[in-house]
Parts: C-alpha cells; structure tokens; sequence
C-alpha cells in the first residue's frame, strides 16, 4: 500500500498539515497566555489609578464633612452622596476581577476598606441628625424659651407683678445667658458653658415675684432653659467627637488600606509584567523550532517530489511526445515499478501498441470524412429544395386562393343579387342551398389559407380591445343557424360576472368556437349542445382566463380517435369523411391557435355518448368593469317562475332574483287562485304551448306580465310563436344582452321583438356618388356594378390599372375608386402609386383581391390605398366601406 506514489504524498502532506496544526494550536494557547498576562499588567495600571482616586476621594469626602460641620451647608450634603457612590462603584470594580489575579488578602483589604466606607457613611448621617437636632433645639428650645421668658417678665412689669429694677436683673441674666450659648455655638469652649450655668443659677436663684404661681412657671421655664443647654452642649460634643475622632481615624485608616493594596497592585503588576515577558520569550522559542521542523519537511517532500515524482515523469512525457511522433519505442523507463509511475510507464506501452491501430483508424477515418462532406453537401441541396418547396407551396396556396376567389366573387355576388329579387320558393330554396354551398367552399379555402400562414410562421396574434357580447353575437348567429338545420337544442350559458370589454384577438377567437361549435353541430344527429363561456380575473384585475366549454351528445370518440383529431388533414375515423365532409383541418387550427394565443385546450369524448372540447385563452382585461350581468334589473320579490325543468340558468335567475327553489308546475300554477304580478313560464315543446296559449293569454289580459322562456325550434315553430304570443319571449340559444332586454320587457310590460328577421337581404341603403371600378373580370365587373346600382351609385369601368390612371386624368369627378390588385398591363398597386404621384392624394382608393393575407393588405396600404376589401366582395362589407368614405366626403 505504501508503495503508491499517492498514498506517500498523501502521507507527507498529512503530516505537513498536522505540523502546522499543531504549530498553530501552540501558537493560538501561547498567544491566549500572552493575552491574558498582558490584560492582567493593563488591569493592573487601571487599579493603582484607580486605587489613587479612592485616596483622593476620601481626602475630598472628609473636606465634605467638615465644612457641615461648620456651616451645615446642603451641598455639602450632596457632594458628599455623590462621592459615596463613586467611591463605593470604584471598590466594587477593583472587586470584578477574576479569582485567579487576585489573592485572598486583596479581598480582605477590599472588604475592609468597604467596611469602614459604610461605617464612614453611616457616622456622617449620625453628624447630620445631630445637627438637625441641634438646630431645633436652638431654634424651639433655648433661644425660644429665653424670648419667651422675656416676655412673661415684660407682661409681669406691666401688669405690676415684678418690679422694674427685677425685671431689669433678669433681662441682664438672660442676655448673659444667651450669649454664652451663642458663643458656645461658634466655639464650644467650657468657659462659656460655665458662663451660662451661672447665669441660669442666678436666674434661678433670684426671687422675681411674690406671686407663686408666676414665679413657680418662671423657675420651670429657666430649669427648661438649663437643661435644653446641657442637651446642646452634649449633642454638640458627640459631633465633635464623631468628626474629629471616630470619622478621621476611618479616612486615616481608608487612606492607608489603600496605600497597602496600591502597593500590593503595583507588585503584582510587576510580577505579571515579567511573567508576560518570559512567556513571550519561550513562546518565540517554540515558534522558531516548529518553523524549523516544517522547513525540513517541506524540503523533504520537495526532494521527495523530485526524485520520485517529476524524475520519473518527465522520462515519461519524453516517451510519450516520442510515440506522439510516431517513433517507435521498445524500452521505456520506470515499467518495473510498482507504483503510478511503473502504470503510466506501461501505459505508454499499450499507447505504443495502439498508435499503430490509430494510424489505421486514421486512413478510415478520412474516407468516412470525404464520405460525410458528400452527404452533407446532399443535405444542404435537400435542405434548399425543401425550403423551395415551401415557399412554392405558400406561393401555390396563395395563387389557388386568388384563382378560387375570383370566381367565388362572381358565384356569391350573383346569388346574392339573385336573393334580393322576387323568386318563387322553390328557386329561393335553391339559391339558399348554393349561398350555402358557397360559404363552405370559402370556409374551406379560408381554413387552408389559415393553416398555411401557421405552418409558416405568418399568423400573427393581434390584441385590440373588443366586447364579449360582439364575440356571442357572432357565435349563436353562426352556430344556431346549423343547429336549427337539424333540430337540435342549443343552450348558451356565461358567467354573469365576466368582464364585457377585453384585449386579445376576437377574430381567431371566433374562429376557434366556430370550429369547434360547427363540429358539434355537424357531428350530433339528436340531443343537445351546450356552449358555457366562464372565466377568472387575476388578482389585480387586469387579465381575464377566458374558459369556453362546449358539449354535445354526437357520436363520440374513442381514446385512440381522440389523439388523432388536432393532427391536419386527418379525421378521427376514414368513414366520418365519407359521412360528414370536411378537410380535417378545423381541430388542427384551433390547436394552433389555441397555442399560439398561450392557451390552453382539453378534449374529452365517450363514445356514442357525446364529446366536450374545452379552451382556456389569457385575455388583458380592464379594470374596475362591472360583468356582462351585473348591471341587469332585477325582478320584484314576489315574482314567480313556472317550470318543472328549468331553462333558466341558476346563474342567471340568481342575478334577478328569481327563486328557483319555489318553483310550481303549470297545472298547480293554473289552480293558484291569487297569481303575483310577474312570472316567468318555461316551455319546452310547442304543443305544451299550444295547450296553454289560453290560460296564457289570459294573463296578460288580467295585467300580468308573463314571459315565456322557449326551448329550441326551427324558424317555422319560432314564426308560430310569435303569432301567437305578443309577450315578452325569449328561446334558446340566447346572449347575456338577449336575456337582459328579455328582463326589461318583463318589468316594463312591453311586448317582444320579433326573433325572425323580416329581411334576409341586404340593408335598404341610398348613396350619392360617381364610383370608377377598375376590374378585369367581367363576371366581377357585373356583380360589383349590380351591387353599386342598387345602391343608387353610378359607376364607370376600368379594365386595367392604365386605363384607370388615363380615366382619373382626363375626368377626374369620382368620388371613390374600387382598385383590383391583380390586373394585366398594370396591377393595382402601380397605378395606385402613379395616382397619388400625379396629385391624386384625396381620392379615396379601395383595394379589391382575392388574396387573404396579412402582408396583401399591407402592401396595398403601402401602394397608398385607403383601405382594403376581400373577395368574394359581400354586400355588407361594401356598403359599410362606402358609407365610411363617401358620408366623410
């Protein structure tokens, strides 16, 4: 084990590092010692001041007192507290210090110094008492009673009860009296204490009155006056003594308890000091020797290192720079060791064996290179023929959609035309069924076109703000028109909280429940589809997940058939195409677009049961907007809704206050005697109505208002309907906006609207103006001129883009110019261009084409044409287009 060059250096590395761990652990403990002594010297230093300013305190302390003791000064009082607490928080610091630094007799020193300190204090508030005492005693005691006793002999005199050489006596006794005391007070002398006694004894002595009484009260009154003076030379003498003798001999001895530990600090200090010094000097010892040790061995694993290690290696690099040449070599240095290097150097054996095959892998290996670079030039060919085909595919697509269209143009325009004449039924039948047919055939081309621009890269996402009722408008317009085809029952129902105005793209989203809305229809026989719009607002309110349901009871589908109906150009069985038609592309462009709009798309199927296509769409979102119901007026309290199976959403009846809890039958509700004033009838099938009409009727005769709510039915059933019932109604499928005018009516008693509109046609519409149609096809030149005659327009015609320049210059009256874009001679695009050069910039030029695409409209917008129309022309789209331009000239 030991023979492996890495467990060797592993070896000398470790104890390098044990080396240096253990140099760094001796140097961190020496270092801590050498800390600490030298905190001990600096603590040292701190407490011989501070031992200093405890001398110079007590010396300021016992000033202090004295001067009480002369004038007994308050402040004297107050510094003398605040030198106390400096004094005791200065011993208490020398205390804080750790058991190891100071011997027991430091703290003996310090307890006795805290002792005589606290025995200091307490003498001097005995001094203080006795003070105070002593000055009451002045002041209520002998001094009063001599004042007092002065003016008993006064009053005595006057009243003739001592006579006035006695009282004269007296006075002279008290006087002298009193100013032994005084004296006394300033110099406690004994002199004056006997000076006062005889002047007391005389006092007493003296026979002042014949009065008993009188002179009884003055004799006690001059033994209270002795005997308050004998109080106040004793309280006086304590003082005397407690300040001079008891108070100095404990500063004295303070003062010298503090010599003694200042020396006693000093010393340590001294002592702690060397310590420190001789530490230092065997720590730098230990030091040197351990950096010494390390030098060897960091010189020994070098020489290890190069000897062993880098010899050997180098020899190896040489032989390997050799085979790396190509030179062979047969005896290699090192390969009887045991070690790494004996490996590499058997390595460099088996490298030289395999140089040999490399060589030979090196002649293949360019064959396979001149082999790769062919294929890879035939890819890149592929590659181009493949983008090629792509774009000629697009370029196809795009070519096929203008050929169509343009027939397409001539094919609609002319039934439209043919629509709005008077026709036998029959004829009329036949034309509905080729407008139709028609409209398929441009559903079709639209849906390739579409698919077309996503494989490409081209459909752009558009975000404009729009409302939701437009976007329900269009959807029950479009889809209850197939449904009606085949009887079936549609139900659309959204949440009356969702925001009416938002931004995304409406057309692509139209598109897609279109889609799927169209296959519903198309792939249910009977039963019922249900289209649910529903949603959530962001926290912030300004982005709306818009998520649209729709539910039919068709064929179904299987599992297998389900993963296969997103994919273009397929349908989720071969028979379904035979039976139901279509290209197979709808599923595949909602899929796409779902995708491209950061959406999100489920599909759930049972076979024979039905199927349910779910899209979830993130939607900006204005804020502070009230939802699509919310504003609705609600039905009074009492109103009643009739029904045993409701058609009425709970969502909706909630909103209007509609209970739907206490609903009743027909039958019992034509047995109530006393009926409320609104209610709301379900009826689910026509001859349910028919039986009813009467009771019905009836009821708005006796000033009810009654709203019927119809299931479903073809525009024969809703024309008898409206015969019929001249109230409020309204029949599935219906929007949030049908649904609130339905309200209204109920609450304002107003009749309905007819659901049936009277004229299928285009809207009765007269314009003024001289129109230059510039056309190369002549089925287009009739159909556009039919539908600007009926407008009540005059036209001319152009048959190419030069001819209409030459026109507009030489009569340059018209009012508008419809351009086609796709002319022989000159396209439209270069004769709008010569037009606008030439001056012609307040004509208004609108552009006609087949071509659907985005970048079409945007090139004719670049050509400087106003707007844009897209064949085949539709009579509504036109007429909106001229009214803009001529009603704004």
């Amino acid at each position: 084990m030991l023979s492996s060059i890495r467990i060797q250096l592993i070896t000398v590395l470790l104890a390098f590092i044990a080396l240096i761990l253990a140099q760094g652990f001796i140097a961190r403990q020496n270092q801590a010692v050498l800390n600490k002594g030298v905190s001990s010297a600096a603590r040292a230093v701190v407490d011989v001041g501070l031992v200093k300013e405890l001398e110079r305190d007590v010396v300021d302390l016992q000033r202090n007192v004295l001067i009480f003791k002369e004038n007994a000064s308050k402040s004297a009082i107050t510094r003398f507290s605040r030198l106390m607490i400096t004094i005791n928080a200065k011993i208490d610091k020398l205390a804080l210090v750790d058991e190891g630094e100071v011997q027991q007799k430091d703290n003996y020193v310090l307890v006795r110094m805290k002792e005589h300190l606290d025995a200091y204090q307490e003498n001097f508030t005995q001094v203080v008492d006795a003070r105070s005492e002593r000055d009451n005693l002045i002041a209520q005691g002998t001094l009063s009673d001599i004042i007092v006793l002065e003016n008993m002999l006064s009053e005595a005199q006057v009243n003739n009860e001592i006579s006035k050489d006695t009282v004269e006596k007296a006075k002279t006794l008290l006087i002298t009296a009193e100013n032994a005391m005084l004296k006394y007070l300033m110099k406690p002398d004994m002199s004056f204490i006997q000076a006062f006694n005889e002047a007391a004894d005389s006092l007493s002595a003296l026979t002042l009155t014949k009065n008993a009484p009188l002179q009884e009260k003055i004799a006690r009154l001059a033994g209270k006056i002795k005997s308050d003076f004998v109080k106040l030379t004793q309280i006086t003498q304590g003082n005397l003594f407690l300040v001079n003798v008891v108070m100095a001999g404990s500063a004295n001895e303070f003062l010298y308890l503090s010599g003694e530990l200042a020396k006693k600090v000093t010393t340590d200090s001294e002592v702690i000091t060397q310590r420190t010094y001789t530490l230092a000097e065997s720590t730098q010892r230990r030091g040197e020797l351990f950096s010494l040790i390390a030098i060897l061995l960091a010189l020994s694993a070098a020489l290890f290192a190069m000897f062993r290690i880098l010899g050997p290696i180098r020899s190896i690099t040489e032989v390997f720079n050799k085979l790396s040449r190509g030179v062979q070599i047969s005896n290699i240095p090192g390969s009887n060791r045991k070690d790494e290097i004996g490996k590499l150097a058997k390595a460099a054996l088996v490298f030289s064996d395999k140089n040999r095959q490399t060589e030979k892998l090196l002649d293949e290996s360019r064959t396979m290179n001149t082999q790769l670079e062919s294929l890879n030039k035939a890819i890149t060919e592929a590659k181009i023929k493949a983008e090629q085909a792509t774009a000629s595919k697009s370029m196809f697509l795009a070519n096929m959609s203008h050929e169509i269209r343009t027939p397409m143009n001539g094919i609609i325009g002319l039934i439209e035309l043919a629509q709005q004449q008077e026709l036998s039924s029959t004829v009329r039948g036949y034309l509905d069924k080729a407008a139709y047919s028609g409209q398929i055939l441009l559903s079709v081309i639209n849906d390739i076109l579409d698919f077309s621009k996503i494989e490409a890269g081209k459909l752009k996402i558009e975000e404009v703000s729009f409302s939701l009722h437009s976007l329900f408008d269009n959807l029950i317009a479009v889809i209850a028109l197939r449904a009606k085809e085949k009887n079936l029952s549609v139900h659309f129902t959204v949440n009356p909280a969702l925001p009416p105005q938002v931004i995304g793209d409406p057309l692509r989203i139209a598109q897609i429940i279109m889609n799927i809305g169209n296959n519903a229809v198309k792939f249910t026989e009977q039963g019922r589809i249900e289209i649910e719009f529903d949603g959530t607002v962001s926290d912030k309110g300004n982005v709306l997940n818009l998520t649209m349901r729709i539910t039919d009871s068709g064929i179904g589908m299987s599992a297998t058939q389900l993963d296969k109906i997103f994919k273009p150009f397929t349908q989720a069985d071969g028979s379904t195409n035979r039976k139901y038609g279509g290209t197979g592309l709808g599923l595949a462009i909602v899929s796409q677009l779902t995708e491209l709009m950061n959406g999100r798309l489920d599909a759930t199927s049972t076979m024979g049961k039905g199927s349910t296509f779910e899209v979830e769409l993130p939607l900006k979102a204005f804020k502070n907007q009230s939802g699509v119901l919310e504003q609705i007026h609600q039905l009074p309290k009492d109103s009643m809704y009739v029904t045993e199976n409701a058609l009425l959403p709970k969502a909706y009846c909630n909103q209007v206050q509609l209970s739907t809890e206490n609903c009743m039958s027909i039958e019992t509700a034509k047995n109530t005697p006393i009926l409320p004033e609104y209610i709301i009838v379900d009826i689910h099938e026509f001859s349910e109505f028919r039986q009813r009409i009467s009771w019905l009727n009836s009821l708005l005769e006796s000033g009810k208002s009654v709203g019927l709510v119809m299931e479903s039915a073809g525009s024969a059933l809703q024309a008898k309907y409206d015969a019929l019932w001249k109230g409020p109604l309204i029949m599935h499928p219906f929007t949030p906006a049908q649904f609130q005018r339905f309200i209204h009516q109920i609450i304002s008693k107003d009749e309905h609207v007819d659901g049936i509109d009277s004229n299928d046609g285009a809207e009765a519409t007269s314009l003024e103006g001289h129109i230059l149609l510039v056309e190369d096809n002549n089925i287009n030149q009739l159909v556009t001129g039919e539908m600007l005659t009926n407008l009540g327009l005059t036209f001319d015609i152009a048959e190419d883009g030069k001819q209409a320049v030459s026109k507009v210059e030489n009569s340059p009256q018209y009012e508008l110019i419809l351009m086609d874009v796709q002319m022989p001679v000159m396209d439209g695009y270069e004769a709008t261009s010569l037009l606008r050069e030439k001056g012609f910039t307040d004509i208004p030029i609108i552009g006609l084409s087949a071509n659907a695409m985005k970048e079409d409209k945007e090139s004719a917008m670049n050509a400087g044409m106003n707007n844009y129309l897209t064949k085949p022309i539709k009579q509504k789209s036109l007429i909106a287009m001229l009214k803009r331009y001529l009603n704004n000239r």
